[in-house]
């Protein structure tokens, strides 16, 4: 099944006036979820789908701990996950000001998956796409 695109309007990245920008946009044509990938490792090994949900359950559980504890996840054919902070920059200056506390500038977190390289290669030797419109979004 291919992946489905449309063609999308996006803002000028040079900053011309008068010039129009396209960029092709994945659409999503639905979920993966979690029930659906227990059924699919129950149909296609000797799993039953009890014992599937319950690794798939302690994998998620254990991978929350790693993560928390500040390591870095590596699952080996598909990836890693690990997490990165958002924040603020600010003058190596300030660090000298004995007020003040770094940790204030951390905004929030993020989840960085970095997929291994077969992984890539898998998807990118199966990849297909098809535009979905030939009308353009806005």
């Amino acid at each position: 099944m291919p992946v489905t695109y449309a063609v999308k309007k996006v803002k000028n990245p040079k900053g011309q006036d008068g010039v129009d920008y396209f960029h092709g946009r994945v659409i999503k044509t639905g979920d993966y979820n979690f029930e659906d990938l227990v059924e699919d490792i129950n149909n296609s090994t000797t799993v039953t789908q009890a014992d599937a949900l319950a690794v798939l359950r302690s994998m998620k559980s254990f991978i929350t701990k790693a993560l928390l504890a500040g390591q870095r996840v590596v699952l080996n054919d598909l990836g890693s996950l690990q997490i990165g902070l958002r924040g603020k920059c600010y003058p190596a200056a300030a660090l000298q000001d004995k007020e003040f506390v770094p940790s204030t500038m951390i905004k929030g977190h993020t989840f960085r998956f970095r997929p291994e390289v077969k992984l890539k290669k898998d998807v990118a030797a199966n990849l297909s796409i098809k535009r979905i419109s030939s009308e353009v979004m806005a």
